[in-house]
């Protein structure tokens, strides 16, 4: 079953999809730079938790984050698995 996405859906993930890009060919050019978001991005979040008056949309926050970064580095993942001399 197909939904129409609105404006700001449409350009929530293309905004979302150009950013992804970019991190990946970052990371290509300054290998374990997602790594190390992933890193400071769980590290955060972790802290965050220890206050007590947090918003609750900041785990939310929190959670994309960590999940789009994942995202991100699966990329290595397909290149390994790839022949060398291929690409995608």
């Amino acid at each position: 079953m197909s939904k129409e996405l609105t404006k700001a859906e449409a350009k929530a993930f293309a905004g979302s999809y150009v950013l992804l890009s970019l991190l990946q060919r970052m990371d290509q050019k300054e290998p374990g730079l997602i790594d190390e978001l992933l890193a400071g991005a769980k590290g955060d979040f972790e802290a965050s938790m220890a206050n007590a008056n947090l918003p609750p949309v900041v785990p939310q926050i929190f959670e994309e984050t960590i999940a789009f970064l994942e995202r991100a580095a699966a990329y290595k993942v397909n290149m390994k698995s790839q022949p060398e001399g291929e690409s995608t």
